[in-house]
This record gives C-alpha cells, sequence and structure tokens, in this order.
C-alpha cells in the first residue's frame, strides 16, 4: 500500500505561498516575487508541469497519472492482444469500434509494471491495484491538482539555489521534465529556496512559444493554459457521451424514414415499404416489407463522427441500388430522443432526413 499512499502524495498540491529573489541575490527572501520555497505556487505548478504525462495509454488503463510499462498481454471485448509499442493502442481502438452501443472491456494480463508521474516504476499485481491508482489520478483531478500538460518548458532552465540563510548555494541546469521534477521534489521547506534565471520559454501546441520573464508571467501562463486545457477536456467528454448516448439509440432499432425533404421535394413516400436496422456492427439492413424480404443487394453503413465544433453527425452509405442514391450523404444530427432521429445533410440545409423507430 505504500507506493498508492507514495503516489497520493505526489499529487497533492503544497499550501499556496511564496516569496522570491532573482536579480539582487542580497535581496531578502520574501520581498522578491521570483524566489519560491517547496510550498511556493511556483513550485506547485512547476511540480505538476515536469511529472510525467501518463495519458497516451488511457485506453489501456483509464489513468492518466501512469502509464503500463510495455509490453502487456491485454484482453480487449475477449480477443486477447499483446502490445509493444505505442503504435499498437490503435489495435485496441479498432477492436473497440467493431461495435457500437456495447461496454468496452480491457482486461490486464497481471502482474504489469506501471510508471508513475513522479518517473518511479512499481509493480501492480490486480485490477483491484490498478483501480487504486485510477482512483488516487480521479482525486487529484477533482481537487485540481492533476498534471498540467498543455505547455511544456524549452531546457536547459537554470535555477539558483539559496539556503535560509539568504546565502546563495549555487546554481544548477536542468535539462529535463524528470530532473526539474526531482529538483522540486527534494526541496525541504523552510530550508530551501530557489529562484529561476529567466527568461526562459514555454512551448505551446505547434510551434507556438512564449518567452517568460518573472515567476509572475509564468504563474498566469500556467494557470490560463490549465483552465482552457479543463474546459475544452469538459467539451470533449460531454460529446463523448452525446456519440454514447447516440450509440446506444442506434444500435440494433429498427427505423421507417418518417420524412424526407430535399429543396423543398417530398422524397417519403420512395421508402414507405422499407425499414432501416442500424445494426452495431454499423451496417443497416434494408428490408422490403411489401415483399417480405431482406435487400441482400445493398450495402449499406453507417458512421458517427465528429467535427472541430462539437457537432455529432452521421454519414450514410448505400450502394447496389441507385434508388438510395438520395439517402448517401452526411449529416448533422439535429436531434434523436422519443423514437426519432433528425438529419440535415452538412452540405445542403434544404436536405433534411427523419428517421422513426418502429
Amino acid at each position: 500500500m505504500k507506493r498508492f499512499k507514495t503516489l497520493f502524495l505526489m499529487l497533492a498540491v503544497a499550501a499556496m505561498a511564496f516569496t522570491s529573489c532573482q536579480d539582487e541575490e542580497s535581496e531578502m527572501i520574501g520581498t522578491d516575487p521570483n524566489t519560491n520555497s517547496a510550498s511556493s505556487e511556483t513550485s506547485d505548478l512547476l511540480l505538476r508541469t515536469s511529472a510525467r504525462d501518463g495519458s497516451s495509454d488511457d485506453i489501456l488503463d483509464g489513468n492518466s497519472c501512469s502509464s503500463i510499462v510495455l509490453p502487456v498481454v491485454a484482453e480487449v471485448n475477449g480477443q486477447e492482444i499483446t502490445i509493444v509499442n505505442e503504435s499498437q493502442f490503435s489495435l485496441v481502438a479498432d477492436i473497440m469500434a467493431q461495435f457500437i452501443g456495447d461496454d468496452d472491456e480491457v482486461t490486464l494480463q497481471f502482474p504489469v509494471t506501471v510508471e508513475l508521474s513522479n518517473y518511479t516504476e512499481v509493480v501492480v499485481s490486480s485490477q483491484a491495484e490498478l483501480e487504486q491508482l485510477q482512483q488516487a489520478c480521479a482525486q487529484a483531478d477533482q481537487a485540481e491538482e492533476d498534471l498540467i500538460n498543455c505547455l511544456d518548458i524549452a531546457y536547459p532552465m537554470t535555477v539558483l539555489t539559496y539556503d535560509a540563510n539568504i546565502e546563495q548555494t549555487g546554481s544548477l541546469s536542468l535539462s529535463s521534465d524528470q530532473e526539474l521534477y526531482a529538483f522540486i521534489g527534494d526541496l525541504e521547506d523552510g530550508e530551501d529556496f530557489f529562484s529561476i534565471q529567466y527568461p526562459i520559454s514555454l512551448m505551446g501546441e505547434g510551434s507556438s512559444t512564449t518567452t517568460i520573464t518573472s515567476d509572475a508571467e509564468l504563474m498566469a501562463e500556467l494557470n490560463e493554459c490549465e483552465a482552457a486545457s479543463d474546459a475544452q477536456q469538459e467539451l470533449e467528454d460531454e460529446l463523448e457521451d452525446r456519440v454514447e448516448d447516440l450509440e446506444e439509440f442506434l444500435a440494433n432499432t429498427t427505423f421507417t424514414v418518417e420524412s424526407g425533404v430535399d429543396a423543398g421535394v417530398d422524397f417519403t413516400s420512395d421508402f414507405a415499404d422499407f425499414t432501416f436496422t442500424f445494426a452495431n456492427d454499423t451496417s443497416i439492413e434494408v428490408y422490403n416489407t411489401l415483399t417480405n424480404t431482406l435487400m441482400s443487394n445493398i450495402d449499406a453503413t453507417f458512421d458517427i463522427v465528429t467535427n472541430a465544433e462539437g457537432e455529432l453527425m452521421i454519414e450514410l452509405s448505400f450502394t447496389g441500388a441507385n434508388d438510395f442514391e438520395i439517402l448517401v450523404d452526411t449529416f448533422t444530427v439535429t436531434d434523436f430522443s422519443n423514437g426519432m432521429l433528425e438529419l440535415t445533410s452538412t452540405t445542403n440545409s434544404a436536405f433534411t432526413l427523419v428517421f422513426s423507430a418502429e
């Protein structure tokens, strides 16, 4: 249990308070805003920014605070696969995407080695232990003590060190997140102090770079970035929930065309004798109710996608019958409730299609 306690303590935020010193080494600690103790806000932000990001394998362990050391054997929805590198995470995603409206399940073959946010490794012997790590990470997230991974520090970065007597004890050039994390983690509160030798650079998405000249600027950038990142994550989580709701709404459900209008022309009656069953493997079975036959000559599929604006869309494809080509399009999902699926073409707002569940 010690290793889990260590993880939780590693994620806990130190009390907010910061003092300082930078350009004049002889200034009193506590009067210069660029000198920090182990418990300063700057130290906390640096610790969270330099912590190891474990989000790349969330599809395996559901935990952005740690990552599984590969190779690992996993059973994904009943299919056993051996994952030897990160490029194979796509195999897990492909298996999960085979069916919609189901509960995806990943079971790891224990024991597994896990690398924590503090760059240490622990052996996890069971699903219960893995879930303990997940819970610790979730608690840190709720307490806003989670990792900050929206900005990266451009190394090397030099820090000046001081003792409790306001004497400079040296300088240290840090060349990586791991070195910075270890430096902050080793500080003794009330005994060790440091200041950053500015300017430094922060790197964002793409090639964007921001020059930082003080602790105040550093805190502002990191706090702003974290707030924007949290807001974006909340939107992504909401969109993911909506996708799952739509999948459950469609999976293995049979529909009829309630309404079809293209540029004022009503074509609803063209499909009055057909039903459309949206299977959980993303195929569509077209059934002729007049002849009581499955239209096996029609190859029909659907795909749920999203755009940058967070809109839900459905791509419909019908091949093998010219009469169904009018249904081939990408549609924005305007509503799905009470057994009704309402769609509008993404390229022609005058083209609307409404399916009604039987």
